[in-house]
This record gives structure tokens, sequence and C-alpha cells, in this order.
């Protein structure tokens, strides 16, 4: 009896030290002084700077600036029959970012660039995208249950955002095509190269507020909505002669201030081949000759008594109209573009309806008073 004990204690101790040996196997960390494919990777390893990227997938990347506009990457992870992925993006979003994606099959690498036009796989082509890879320096390695997914990229300095996916486990890219199958999970981290610091894009502290978000807040609020608030103080509260007329000129003042600094702000921006976007600063730019066009009109108002003043007025008065409907919609058109959490498009919407139906109760108001 034992004897009996002995036998299973001893059974349980080799079957506890294989499942860790299994573990250990599988594993990599940045404690790891060589990458362990290091013989396998086209380009020195040595001396890479090393962050633990995701760990929830236990992604393991290390990076470095290996040349004038030549930075080297090298991703670890666990390998499970599945594609992995790293796609660099200048706003976090993947919609409009490049990818350089890896996976092992019957014991061959392949990497691949793609392109993410958009989330179904007939918009994300092999053999697409912005990044520059270097020839010859790329290659995906598997070892000890991890894939190593190493490469070189021709630039100055990487797009800020580092975007991480892993494929349905046993579900590789086949075909001519080579189509990704959606991602099992995916993550977006700001990155900064100098610090290894990364944090989620559109997450707590100085990443809540991109210059992306900066540029689109301020835009809705300038253009958005102080400017048709400004025009409502000026055509519903007249009879509050003369505070309607301050309170407009300030009001669209600091609108048209608020506004030029999005658009400076925006001018700045990585464009990251998002569609519609020149649409978006065609309409931006629009909207910015006709606000300066209505300042303008104010420096040249001509006196109540001029024959020229009903001109002026329907000048005036127009031109303000026009700037504020492109303004609500070049706004949504923003947001749709930056695939804008849906918070701020309800939040701007509900503004736009609230605005809508006072507009339309004023001037039923203003028609029922013509009529008395």
């Amino acid at each position: 009896m034992a004897a009996s004990s002995s036998v299973r204690l001893l059974l349980l101790c080799l079957l506890g030290f294989c499942v860790a040996l299994s573990h250990q196997r599988s594993s990599d960390s940045c404690g790891t002084a060589r990458v362990a494919v290091a013989s396998h990777v086209p380009f020195d390893s040595t001396s890479f700077r090393c962050v633990a990227a995701w760990k929830q997938e236990d992604f393991v990347l290390r990076y470095k600036n290996t040349g004038p506009s030549e930075w080297s990457f090298i991703l670890s992870a666990p390998d499970k029959g599945s594609y992995v992925a790293v796609g660099f993006s200048g706003k976090g979003a993947m919609v409009g970012s490049s990818a350089v994606v890896g996976w092992a099959s019957n014991g061959k690498g392949t990497v691949k660039q793609y392109y993410l036009g958009g989330k179904s796989p007939d918009e994300c082509p092999a053999n697409k995208g912005l990044l520059k890879l270097i020839k010859n320096k790329s290659v995906v390695v598997s070892h000890s249950g991890r894939l190593y997914l190493a490469f070189q990229l021709s630039t100055d300095y990487p797009q800020p955002h580092l975007i991480y996916a892993v494929g349905p486990d046993g579900n590789l890219p086949s075909g001519n095509s080579l189509h990704l199958s959606m991602h099992r999970n995916m993550v977006s981290r700001s990155f900064n190269y100098t610090s290894g610091m990364a944090s989620n894009s559109g997450g707590s502290g100085d990443s809540a507020f991109p210059p992306e978000r900066k540029h689109g807040l301020l835009g809705m609020m300038g253009w958005g909505v102080l400017m048709p608030i400004g025009m409502m103080t000026a055509r519903y509260f007249r009879q509050l002669d003369p505070c309607w007329f301050y309170s407009h000129m300030a009001i669209q003042v600091a609108g048209f201030a608020i506004g030029i600094a999005a658009i400076v702000l925006g001018f700045r921006l990585n464009e990251d081949g998002l569609k519609n976007l020149y649409v978006h600063k065609a309409l931006g730019i629009a909207i910015l000759v006709m606000a300066t066009l209505q300042v303008m009109a104010i420096l040249a108002r001509p006196d109540k008594t001029s024959k020229v003043r009903r001109f002026w007025n329907w000048y005036h008065h127009n031109i303000g109209r026009a700037a504020i409907l492109v303004a609500i919609g070049n706004i949504f058109l923003g947001l749709s573009i930056a695939q804008e959490v849906s918070a701020y498009i309800v939040s701007y919407g509900v503004f736009v309806a609230v605005w809508v139906i006072a507009v339309a109760a004023f001037e039923m108001k203003r028609c029922y008073a013509d009529d008395d």
C-alpha cells in the first residue's frame, strides 16, 4: 500500500515537472540576455530594447534603431497554429494602418505585409501597405513553442501606435490571396520608442486625448457648438438690445478662435491613409474661408441707414448659415473617419437634434409674431 502511494506521488511529481517544463519552453521574457533564435535572424539582434508588449497574449517585443532611417523589430508570441501581427498606425485605429504578419506551417515561416483597409478579408490585401520593409530582412522562426517574427523598416521614426493581433488557433492564411481571417484578439497601444513605455490607445492619462481627438473636440466646440449658439442669439434675442449684439460677437469670436486652433492642429496630424480625409480637409478649409468672410463683414458693416445694408444683411446671414451647416456635416464626417467612440457621436448628435428643434420652435414663434 505504501509502495503504491509512493509510485503515485512520483508520477504526480513527474507530471508536474513536465507541465512546468512545457510552460518554461513556451515562454519568453526580457530577462533573457540573447533572443533564442538570434542565429536565424537576418540582422544583428544584440542590445535590443525589450518590452512585455501584450501580457494577455504573452507578446514580447524587441526593437532597436539599428542605423540611419532603419528600425529593427523582433516580436515573440506563443505558437498556436495562428498568425501573429504587429501594425503601425498614426492614430491607433486598425483601419488605415499597415501590418507585418507572420506565421509558420510545416516548418516554414512566412512574413507578409498587409494593408488594413477595412474589417473584411477582402479589404486587407497581402503584399500591400505603407511600410517600407527592408528586402531580405524579414523572417519567422518557430522555436520551443513560440513564434519569432523579425523584420526591419526603412523609416526615420516608426508611427506612434502599435496594434497587436493574433489569429484564430489552427487557422492560417492560405491560397493565392492569403486572406487573413478575423483576428481572435487585438489591442492598440500608444508607444514611446525612447522610453519603451506603452499605454492603451484611448485609455487613461495623456492617451485619452491624442492629437486627433483634440482636433476633433476643438472643431466640434468651435465650429459645431459655439457658432450655432451665436447664430441663435443674433436671430432670436434682438429684443435684448444691445446685449444680444455683444453676446453674439463674443460667442462667434470665441468659436472662430477655437476653430482656427482645430484647423492648425488638424494639418499637423498623420493622414495614415484614411478614406475621405481630403474631403474632410476641403470642407474644413471652406468653413475657414466662410468664417473669415464673416469676420471681414463685421469690419465692413455699413450703417443701418445705408442703402446697401440690406445686401450686407443677406450676405452675412446666408454665409453664416452655410458655414454652420457645412461645419455640422464635416464634424460627423470627421467622427466617422476617426472611428471615434460612439459616445462622442451620440453626444454631438443629441446637441444637433436639440439645436434643430430649438431653431424650429423659434422660427414658428417668429411667424406667429409676424402674423399678429
